[in-house]
């Protein structure tokens, strides 16, 4: 780059041809993400994930040693360097890389909720009272609390409306309350035009679920990806920057309100209706996500031992959080289990009514932490397990998310190896449950040895198989390779799970054989198979049918406290029945997970 002048330097985004002027000396990741640039960076600017390429079409600087250690000769000669490893030095265009696309939401991948009853909480009355006379001088309010048989609480602002809404249009209107509180009041009916909304903030995708509360229909699902991921992949990389950065926390917050908000907008257009209308919303999400959305240090909770400043669930208005919905609505996150168990993984237990059953269950969430729930009788265990970021494709050479252009399913058909690629466009990468099934696949046919070091074999995918030692690389498709790298990186996640299970199994005093049925959630849980889960030894041996996918079980979870708020009376009693498993207090953790990270024989059950 050559040298600006004045402290800053012109810096040409391409191909849009925005110019801004970054200030020289600054680390070029950190200055892009300042001026709003969202470019992957899984490792929070560590240099350890690879993810945050740019590519320089004029003043590239000389490559560091660790672009050479994620980028090949060709890249480098073509002007691509990690962002994070270096300055800005001067004048500069580059190419951003983006995973931008159509994701495989998690909406998508759920059924709208049936039966059940609906009693949200909020109410709907429309009322046509008596205009004051002389015999009848009671105050507006008055007239109003009488009418509904109940003493009301109404904020100022509502009140303020009262007497002009009454006057203009004959004393007819409609009144929206919670319990005894008025949330707002209407002119004439406005009966069913009441609508509630369930959010699922996860760490890596945002989903969001718009109904109308006096039938209980769903009216339209948006989804999108969760923009700190910017700043980390995991919790862990996100509470740093917390720590690292002065404004970190409210940083985060509004990425993460600003891009719901996007999607409330979504929505509400798609529909045509007013964001006004909505006035009940539940928001679940992992302790960190629901802290970040809320403004709240989350800083003690990546270290023992591991204490959040909220469990319980919290009850505010709209806005006090951000939400662009009505401003007095009232917003619900729903509580958790602990540090690293949250509220999505309780909306998930609830969704799969756990522990109602005389069945032994095991619930499995799997991203970028894994969370496991065990019922036994009319007890529960839970534990999180640190799985990494491997299955939301960060750590991975060619990872991404599930985008256009992912390959998501690896097959062998006809003594070949097949590749399904997202939106049916040409590979650029491979995402989660793309990593499982190719390594599966790899494993079955013995190219993968129980190691989990590739390995040459009298099969005739061997050709496929590039380099020697760590340097190895599967060819999956024209550009896209299965790196011994990766293979490393999905062995300790799955080591992490499988010895997680393990232990809480112990727990319970109760083997493999004892589980009747092993639920899996969770949007990325949706998309494995539960063949390739069995033969990499992520899960215990079990019938594959008795492995079922729940979906996005956060977000049906959410929908139901939603719908019906005798269901968030269910959650309470849910988490006292679960015993909380901190795995990293166990020794024998670490015993299976060193266990569980290679490969069973080939010839084993």
């Amino acid at each position: 780059m050559s040298k600006g002048e004045g402290g800053k330097a012109k810096i040409t985004i391409l191909p849009q041809k925005r110019a801004i002027l970054l200030p020289v000396g600054e680390n070029l990741l950190r200055a892009l993400h300042e001026n709003g640039l969202a470019i992957p960076s899984p490792c929070n600017g560590a240099g350890t994930c690879g993810q945050c390429k740019v590519r320089f079409e004029q003043g590239a600087p000389p490559p560091t040693d660790g672009d050479r250690r994620f980028l090949n000769l060709q890249e480098i000669q073509d002007g691509w360097r990690l962002s994070c490893l270096h300055k800005v030095e001067g004048e500069a265009k580059i190419h951003l890389v983006s995973q931008v696309g159509e994701l495989e939401t998690k909406g998508q991948k759920d059924s709208p909720l049936e039966g059940g009853e609906i009693d949200p909480g909020i109410e709907a009355h429309f009322l046509q009272l008596s205009p004051p006379v002389r015999d009848d001088q009671r105050a507006d309010l008055l007239r109003l609390q009488e009418r509904l048989g109940q003493e009301l609480t109404v904020p100022l602002p509502v009140l303020k409306k009262l007497p002009s809404i009454l006057r203009d249009n004959e004393f007819s209107l409609t009144v929206i309350k919670a319990e005894n509180e008025v949330l707002n009041l209407l002119p004439n009916d406005h009966l069913d035009e009441i609508y509630g909304m369930a959010i699922d903030i996860g760490t890596t995708t945002l989903a969001c679920y718009l109904f109308e509360l006096v039938g209980g229909r769903q009216l339209a699902v948006a989804a999108g990806s969760n923009p700190q991921s910017t700043f980390g992949a995991d919790v862990i990389s996100r509470i740093g920057y917390v720590r690292e950065q002065k404004k970190g926390s409210e940083e985060l917050r509004r990425l993460v309100v600003d891009a719901l908000n996007e999607l409330i907008t979504r929505m509400v257009r798609e529909v045509g209706i007013e964001r006004d209308a909505i006035y009940k919303v539940t928001v679940v999400g992992n302790p960190t996500m629901l802290h970040l959305f809320l403004g709240i240090d989350p800083l003690a909770i990546d270290h023992s031992p591991y204490v959040p400043v909220i469990q319980n669930g919290l009850t505010l208005k709209a806005e006090e959080a951000g939400l662009a919905v009505f401003p007095l609505a009232r917003v619900e996150t729903l509580p958790a289990v602990s540090a690293y168990v949250g509220s999505d993984i309780v909306a998930g237990i609830l969704y799969a009514d756990m522990g109602a059953k005389d069945e032994i269950e095991l619930f499995l969430d799997i991203g970028t932490n894994g969370e496991v729930v065990l019922a036994v009788d009319s007890r529960m265990f839970a534990c999180s397990t640190a799985a990494g970021p491997a299955f939301e494709g960060a750590s991975i050479s060619q990872g991404m998310s599930a985008l256009d252009g992912a390959i998501h399913r690896v097959t062998i058909e006809d003594g070949g190896l097949s590749c399904s690629v997202l939106g049916g466009k040409e590979a650029r990468g491979i995402c989660g449950s793309g990593l499982l099934d190719a390594v599966a696949v790899l494993r079955e046919i013995g190219l993968i040895d129980s190691s989990g070091r590739l390995c040459r074999t009298e099969h005739p995918l061997s050709s496929q198989i590039e380099g020697e030692g760590t340097k190895a690389r599967f060819v999956l498709s024209d550009g896209v390779y299965l790196t011994q790298k990766d293979i490393r990186e999905f062995q300790l996640a799955k080591g992490a799970i499988r010895a997680g299970i393990e232990v809480m199994l112990e727990h319970a005093s109760i083997g493999s054989d004892d589980i009747d049925r092993i639920l899996v959630g969770g949007a990325f849980g949706s998309s494995l198979s539960p063949s390739s889960l069995l033969r990499t030894g992520l899960l215990p041996s079990i019938d594959a049918e008795r492995i079922i996918s729940l979906g996005n079980s956060a977000g049906q979870g959410a929908k139901l406290v939603l719908l019906n708020r005798r269901n968030k009376q269910r959650l309470q009693p849910l988490i006292k029945r679960t015993n909380y498993i901190e795995l990293s207090f166990i020794k024998e953790f670490s015993q299976k997970f060193i266990q569980h990270i290679n490969f069973r024989q080939l010839n084993s059950s």
